[in-house]
């Protein structure tokens, strides 16, 4: 029987020439025109998957598809279904009952797209493939004459050039790859004539398939051993040198090693070449019997479930896993890993789908954990598998072993692909492998690294665009269009877990009337959190649970522990001071939690918690853990950060020993920063660290924990250059008040402080004020000179306040109050006979006089006492300040009149920034440079130093720093299109005001000055 008689009752679909559908009762036509011929053909080549609309307009148009595309896409499916329905009922009810399907039935809608419902053997261009594929492994298999007759068969189902006619990118790339196939087909087939001993016969075959593939050195060398085995050498020499004329002219190449190794045996009249395998002695068996089953006598299983219809994104791991499945390599395995929700399932079935042609023998499916959680039976598993492939129950071994050996037996002749879902170990899975190399094996776990596989995927959370799509598909594209940044939040809020988007889709399609901020409010609640995210009966938390019940006792505690600081990020070190334990010990801990999956690790030593693992564990804490004992954690993960700080201060700032001598006392020695700029680096890594665990103890209500946070915070405007401060505010602003319920009068006025200097670097509508109000607090709390004798933390705390208090009154235009309290820091400076901090100060004081209008006629005694102060400081080896006292000479050169030498000085120290990596200042330089520059004329240059400072300055988010950086674009602009009218001028000015109002100060106040 052919394959078409094969079809005979049931409705089909040729694509290997004109495009036709056959109704169930024989009746070809072409449905259409050529365009919804081309969306039929897109949906028959994948079909059993979805299509989207967006899919078949970009294989429908060559360019940028009209605005009406989708529209054209959507009457096309219906005339193609109006098609479906009449030959469906031309066919009658005879038809109807042998086979044949109405247009609603053949084409789906599903989410955004279709799908088309004809099993692969139903679509020629389909089964050529899988016929081909057979003949392969039959001829692997050693019986090349039934291969060559499987063949023979397909290549007779060609009725001209696939596709024929049809337009658009997609059929014109499907035509060439069907092209490829039917030409690689031709030549297996020939070979295996050879390889059969119809070498007479089979000449004027190959020199007809020649003519349509004249360049194909595989049809040439079969020709040349078809004329050696019949006697005619001479012929095939000649046949040879035809070859390399034909690609030396037409190509420009030569001929190819194995053609040149046959020539070459056929000069020397190699014997072996004559032979025969005696395996291919057999007669060839008629054109039209179908593939045959390994065992005729048993079940063909198809138990593989649907792909779910949104299945989005993966294209990469889809790729991967087809390959490692459909190539090359015997029995191969694949395994799919990844947390619970992450879509392990849905990724297999689609590989699963995806390659199902490739074993014609069927496809065998099983869960393999229970319904309540814990891991199946093999036993169960393989009697299903067994009963499945024709075994009577009451003949299925007992045992285990002796299942799993008659499994492997019925498919030792057989290509089965068997999908083994949810396993829970390796034990569970190898009774469960079959033996034979043509079967494959793609096995889904959270994990199962010791697992031999040819291919393993770790799979993470899908990519923002893909997340997007998905809630779409489930919520209606609607929403996305309306939404779009409402729903990109809520991706982000779920952690890009699929399970988790599909909830909020779903959640979003029950509430139409509801905005998506609604949704996305109650989720940014964590307490609300996980319950938001639920699909029927199914709940992520329920999906980690079962993970969470897998941990021993030791390693559920410190599942739950470490998550309690809701660090970013940890180390090995981190976590063993939060879990009081050695450092190796944790670091099995660490690993055990990475291999149930319910831990990330990014890098060797670092670890982190998916945003919903994390939510997950901190509310289970809440259940499990008590208050006391989720305060101790809190207070060692204080205590470690506070370590970490000071260690990183020690290693990088002048001051860094007095700055730490009076810290409370740490039970850690915190990380292991480096030094230099190393600490710096880290410093600026472990900033959302340092805000997460300061929130924390603020929120813990341990004034030990909050004494430690608010050491920690305290230290952080040391690195004010180098990483955006105004990110701790939340955390500052917290200990203030955590500090004010629980510590005493020392840690309230450290903690004013801190909060004072940080929110002046926040972009809050009222940060200066709130900034300035703290700062004199802590001054109400100190006294305004407390001496040195009474200790370093009061003393260098007031000093430092002195200064944020004179930036704070530059800022406000008060140049009276800001050289007050500038004074007063070099005076209590000079009492310590440090020479490098009184340093520091006096280029505080002279940054201030620089700026203030009443000292413009000082320009030039200022500049000098700058060069001064920078010979010092280079000699102290001091680069943060050094920069300073730079940009402030450059500042009394602009604000002198000479702009070109300004940009010159400016330009120096802009070179220095970038090689200290004090990036604030870099931001400050290049606006200041930008003005320069415009007053010098050079507006192209000003524009571009200008973007870079905005650029800058968006990194550190402090308004001031954003509204001169527009300020500074905006004048750029205008004096480049001084002859018209400038819209983004204008807009960068308005900019720039609006940040001024919103700080309260006069457009153009002065440049924030150091502390």
């Amino acid at each position: 029987m052919s394959y078409l008689s094969a079809l005979h009752g049931v409705a089909h679909l040729r694509l290997l020439g004109p495009v036709e559908y056959v109704s169930a009762h024989g009746t070809a036509g072409r449905p259409g025109a050529p365009g919804p011929q081309a969306v039929l053909a897109a949906l028959a080549l994948r079909a059993g998957t979805l299509v989207t609309i967006d899919q078949l307009v970009d294989g429908l148009y060559d360019e940028d598809p009209p605005v009406s595309a989708r529209r054209v896409i959507v009457n096309y499916v219906h005339r193609l279904r109006t098609y479906l329905d009449r030959a469906h009922t031309a066919g009658g009810e005879g038809g109807a009952q042998a086979g044949g399907d109405g247009g609603a039935t053949v084409i789906g809608t599903m989410a955004d797209g279709y799908v088309l419902r004809l099993p692969a053997e139903r679509i020629d261009a389909l089964r050529f493939g899988q016929l081909a594929l057979q003949a392969r492994r039959e001829a692997a298999d050693g019986d090349p004459a039934y291969a060559s007759s499987v063949l023979q068969g397909a290549l007779g189902m060609w009725q001209g050039p696939a596709l024929a006619g049809l337009p658009g990118p997609y059929a014109q790339e499907q035509r060439r790859a069907l092209a490829e196939q039917r030409a690689s087909a031709t030549e297996h087939h020939l070979e295996l004539s050879l390889a059969c001993g119809r070498h007479e016969e089979v000449v004027p075959e190959i020199l007809r398939a020649l003519e349509a593939y004249p360049y194909r050195e595989r049809l040439h060398g079969a020709l040349m051993l078809a004329l050696y085995r019949s006697g005619r050498s001479a012929d095939a020499l000649l046949a040879y040198d035809r070859a390399r004329q034909v690609l030396a002219d037409e190509l420009g190449i030569d001929t190819g090693p194995a053609l040149d190794e046959l020539h070459a045996a056929v000069l020397a009249g190699d014997r072996t070449l004559l032979a025969v395998p005696d395996t291919a002695r057999v007669a060839a068996a008629p054109a039209d019997v179908p593939v045959r089953r390994a065992v005729p006598a048993l079940g063909v299983p198809a138990q593989l479930p649907a792909v779910p219809c949104d299945f989005t994104g993966r294209h990469d791991e889809v790729c991967t896993l087809v390959a490692a499945l459909s190539g090359n390599t015997p029995h191969p395995v694949a395994v799919i890993t990844g947390m619970g929700g992450i879509g392990k399932t849905s990724l297999a079935l689609r590989t699963g789908h995806a390659v199902m042609g490739a074993f014609p023998d069927g496809q065998l499916y099983a869960e393999l954990r229970t319904p309540c959680g814990s891991p199946g039976d093999p036993a169960e598993v393989l009697a299903g598998f067994l009963t499945a492939l024709g075994v009577p129950h009451d003949r299925l071994p007992a045992s285990v072993s002796n299942r799993a050996a008659l499994f492997r037996t019925l498919l030792s002749d057989r290509a089965v692909l068997v999908v083994l879902d949810n396993a829970s170990s390796v034990a569970q899975v190898e009774p469960l492998l079959p033996g034979a190399d043509q079967c494959a094996v793609l096995v889904t776990a959270r994990a199962l690294a010791a697992l031999p596989a040819a291919v393993k995927v770790s799979l993470k959370g899908l990519a923002p665009h893909d997340s997007m799509d998905l809630i779409g598909k489930v919520a209606g594209t609607r929403r996305i269009e309306e939404e779009p940044d409402a729903v990109a939040a809520l991706a982000a809020a779920s952690g890009y877990l699929p399970l988790a988007l599909r909830a909020i889709g779903a959640r979003l399609a029950l509430r139409p009337a509801w905005p998506v901020a609604t949704l996305l409010s109650r989720m940014s609640d964590e307490a609300r959190l996980l319950g938001e995210l639920r699909v029927g009966e199914l709940t992520v938390e329920a999906v980690f649970e079962q993970s969470y019940a897998q941990l021993s006792p030791q390693r559920a505690r410190a599942f739950l522990e470490l998550s309690l600081p809701h660090c970013v990020e940890f180390g090995v070190n981190g976590a063993a001071a939060v879990l009081e334990l050695p450092e190796r010990e944790t670091e099995d801990v660490l690993e055990a939690l990475v291999d149930a999956v319910l831990l990330e690790t990014r890098a060797p030593g670092r670890y982190r918690y998916h945003d919903l693992v994390g939510a997950y564990a901190r509310a289970t804490a809440r259940v499990e853990l008590t208050e006391e004992e989720r305060r101790h954690v809190v207070c060692r993960a204080a205590d470690f950060m506070c370590a970490s700080v000071a260690g990183a201060v020690l290693a990088s700032q002048p001051l860094g020993s007095p700055l730490t001598a009076e810290l409370r006392p740490r039970r850690s020695a915190g990380e292991d920063v480096g030094t230099g700029q190393e600490a710096v680096r880290w410093i600026r890594g472990a900033l959302p660290t340092v805000a997460a665990v300061a929130e924390q103890a603020a929120g813990s209500g341990d004034p030990e924990a909050v004494a430690l946070a608010v050491d920690g915070l305290m230290l952080m405007p040391c690195f004010e250059e180098t990483v955006p401060l105004g990110t701790l505010a939340p955390a500052a602003t917290a200990l203030v008040r955590a500090a004010v319920a629980h510590c005493d009068e020392d840690v309230v006025g450290t903690a004013h402080y801190a909060a004072g200097v940080i929110l002046k670097k926040h972009s809050s509508l009222d940060c200066i004020d709130r900034s300035r109000a703290h700062l004199l607090k802590a001054l109400e709390i100190f006294g305004d000179s407390p001496a040195p004798a009474d200790g370093n933390r009061p003393f260098l705390t007031v000093l430092f306040t002195h200064a944020m208090l004179a930036q704070l009154d530059v800022m406000r235009a008060d140049f009276a109050s800001a050289r007050a309290h500038a004074e007063r820091s070099v005076e209590m400076a000079a009492v310590t006979g440090d020479q490098g901090l009184v340093t520091r100060r006096r280029t505080l004081l002279l940054q201030i006089l620089a700026q203030d209008p009443d000292s413009r006629t000082d320009l030039a005694r200022i500049g000098a006492q700058c060069r001064e102060l920078a010979g010092l400081l280079t000699c102290g080896n001091d680069v943060k300040w050094l920069i300073r006292v730079w940009a402030t000479e450059a500042d009394t050169l602009l604000f002198g009149g000479r702009p070109a030498e300004a940009a010159a000085l400016y330009r120096q120290v802009l070179e220095r920034t970038r090689t200290s990596g004090h990036a604030r200042n870099e931001t400050e330089c290049l606006y200041r440079l930008a003005e320069a520059l415009l007053l010098t004329g050079d507006t192209d240059a000003a524009v571009d130093y200008a973007r870079r400072a905005l650029q800058g300055a968006q990194l550190f988010q402090e308004h001031l720093l954003m509204a001169r950086s527009h300020q500074a674009l905006g004048k750029a602009l205008q004096a480049v299109r001084a002859t018209q009218e400038d819209g983004e001028a204008a807009d960068h000015l308005e900019k720039a005001a609006e940040l001024y109002r919103l700080l309260r100060l006069h457009t153009g106040a002065g440049a924030v000055v150091g502390h």
